[in-house]
């Protein structure tokens, strides 16, 4: 079974950016080198890292090993019907990098995809990526640890999926005061509401001002 760690930025009012459409890249404005070398520290730690499609399309993200010493995780995309910009850094750079998309994603979409060369694409589900036989996949090829950075629509569906193992949080001091920028968790079509789940604090600390806290889940008494 994979570890499934969340990684995201929140704004003080609970915001993963500072506007709609806005990148979360603009969060890291308000941080320093040293919360950002330890960002790259857990990425470094991982075997795998996963962001959803709209996070390609907003933010162009790297998802590399930059500001410390590790090795780059493998990529890692689902993306249900292949949506991805063909100038996508992650799709060009020359690392590895797996997309999912599920089985009504068009033949001409997942052929320029797979064009790409360091570019593997697998089907995964009927109308949407079936996040659990990702997982699966990915466990049959020794990925042990994935670390999720969002957008809210994928954190949801791993949530949904009761398939996290660990939250972390950086707390950007700031208010985005945008009411429309996306929150934490976001449900996409066909995705069913959260039940109550309860975590417990197991870690606190702050660097570049930053407070970062880690959490696991509640493991209640039977």
């Amino acid at each position: 079974m994979l570890e499934i760690t969340t990684l995201s930025e929140l704004t003080i009012d609970g915001k993963l950016s500072l506007g709609p459409g806005a990148s979360s890249k603009d969060l890291f404005a308000f941080y320093g080198d040293d919360l950002r070398a330890w960002f790259h520290e857990q990425r470094a730690l991982h075997d795998a890292i996963m962001v959803g499609a709209g996070t390609v399309r907003s933010d162009d993200p790297e998802l590399t090993v930059r500001y410390a010493e590790g090795r780059d995780p493998l990529r890692v995309v689902p993306a249900s019907m292949g949506a991805l910009p063909l100038d996508s850094r992650l799709l060009n750079d020359g690392r590895p990098t797996l997309v999912a998309v599920c089985d009504l994603a068009p033949d001409e979409v997942v052929a320029a995809l797979r064009a790409k060369p360091t570019v593997e694409v697998v089907r995964c589900g009927e109308d949407r990526v079936d996040l659990a036989a990702l997982m699966a996949l990915l466990h049959s090829r020794g990925i042990r640890t994935l670390i999720a950075e969002g957008g809210s629509r994928l954190l949801h569906s791993l949530f949904e999926a009761q398939m996290v193992s660990r939250i972390v949080i950086k707390h950007i001091p700031v208010i985005s005061g945008a009411a429309d920028a996306p929150t934490f968790l976001r449900a996409g079509d066909g995705a069913s509401a959260l039940s109550l789940s309860r975590w417990r604090l197991t870690d606190w600390f702050i660097k570049s001002g930053v407070g970062v806290s880690v959490y696991r889940p509640l493991q209640v008494a039977g």
